[in-house]
């Protein structure tokens, strides 16, 4: 899959990933410095830093299921995104005026938990869109490509208003301006036609999740095994660089972005991989990639190592994400906004586990062992990953 081919496919496509591109900017924007913020501005700790992560989580995964099938059932997403996207952008705001750590924390904990929910419901609209060609659907693991394309230039962008003397509140501030943006920007597409109905289906409850397809489950825990490391490779990154590399703004900035740098043509290439031979397969790399970046990251000296590892690690997300969210898709192709919406609770469960990691690191062992701990979860990733069907 080329940009010359995912701009053949005009109108359909190009807005969408537009959009998708702006949304990831907005999201990543304060990430490079949101750990700095609460440690050097705020004087908390690594701890709290990790709670902002593992709650919001936990409560994500809880309720981003229960919000996708109750989606299925609303006549237009938008409604969701847009709440979801104003009420985030309402507590980045909010955060710019605070003055002590615990309230970055409780913020985080009452609004971040609509993120994962916000990406769902945005990857069912758009895989819901018509097409010139009534036979053809839009591959959501390709409309990823904005999304990983966003990630490249946020930090970027970060850095460039860090360098032109934004502090970090008023990061936070342009953060929230840009999401209620994007929150009404997104009424300027037109509404999807009306959804055919399916056959009836019970509400889901988590006391029945044993009962959902067995490969949703295993495409889900898969997600969430092996981008378990994710949250605490980004809680600790900056801090890992400030203490054993470099203290530059740019050289922090950089190693954030050099890993959606690889990811964007890497997941271009899984998606032309997984078109011509199994998704299965292109998953594996995902495996493979954790495995060799967590055990060799701690050994980092320099900066030309750290790039060569933040690198490797975006072939991670551009399998297990890319080519998840096709994957979870084509389980339930009738219930496409519950089965995206399980996929990114496996997202969310990866972000819990990866909180949780940050904060045990935080309190008891050093940045660098704490590297080590994802490791555990990369077999567990394997074992589900062996129990998928051969797609």
């Amino acid at each position: 899959m080329s940009f010359i081919q995912i701009a053949s496919t005009g109108r359909s496509l190009l807005p969408l990933l537009a959009y998708l591109f702006l949304m990831a900017i907005s999201t990543s924007l304060t990430l490079p410095i949101r750990a700095l913020f609460i440690t050097e501005t705020l004087g908390g700790t690594a701890f709290e830093n990790g709670l902002t992560y593992a709650i919001p989580a936990i409560i994500a995964v809880v309720i981003t299921p229960i919000i996708g099938d109750y989606s299925d059932k609303v006549p237009d997403r938008r409604r969701i995104i847009t709440l979801g996207l104003a009420w985030m952008g309402l507590g980045a705001i909010v955060t710019s005026f605070v003055s002590v750590s615990w309230a970055v924390v409780l913020i985080a904990v009452l609004t971040f938990p609509v993120f994962s929910t916000i990406n769902a419901q945005y990857f069912s609209w758009a895989g819901e869109r018509p097409q010139p060609n009534p036979k053809q659907k839009i591959d959501t693991g390709q409309l990823r490509i904005g999304y990983v394309a966003g990630w490249v230039f946020g930090p970027a962008v970060c850095g460039a208003l860090l360098v032109t003397g934004i502090s970090f509140r008023g990061m936070f501030v342009y953060q929230g301006i840009a999401l209620i943006l994007l929150a009404l920007l997104i009424w300027l597409f037109s509404s999807n036609p009306s959804r055919a109905k399916g056959k009836k289906v019970e509400e889901f409850r988590w006391s029945r999740f044993g009962l959902v397809d067995a490969s949703l489950r295993n495409i889900s825990l898969f997600v969430a095994f092996v981008l378990a490391g994710d949250i605490l490779r980004l809680a600790n990154l900056s801090l890992f660089v400030a203490n054993r590399i470099s203290t530059d703004n740019v050289d922090i900035s950089m190693a954030y972005m050099i890993t959606p740098i690889v990811e964007l043509p890497a997941a271009i290439a899984f998606v032309w991989l997984a078109k011509r031979f199994k998704q299965k397969s292109v998953l594996s790399i995902g495996i493979v990639s954790a495995v060799i970046y967590f055990a060799a990251s701690p050994f980092a000296t320099n900066m030309n190592q750290l790039l060569v590892l933040q690198g490797l690690y975006g072939l991670i997300p551009a399998s297990a994400l890319t080519i998840g969210i096709s994957y979870a898709q084509s389980c339930l192709p009738d219930r496409i906004g519950f089965a995206t919406s399980v996929l990114f609770a496996g997202q969310s469960l990866a972000i819990v586990i990866g909180g949780v990691l940050a904060t045990i690191s935080g309190a008891f062992l050093d940045v660098d062992t704490a590297y080590f701990l994802p490791l555990i979860f990369c077999m567990c990733a394997g074992w589900f990953w062996w129990m998928l069907p051969n797609r």
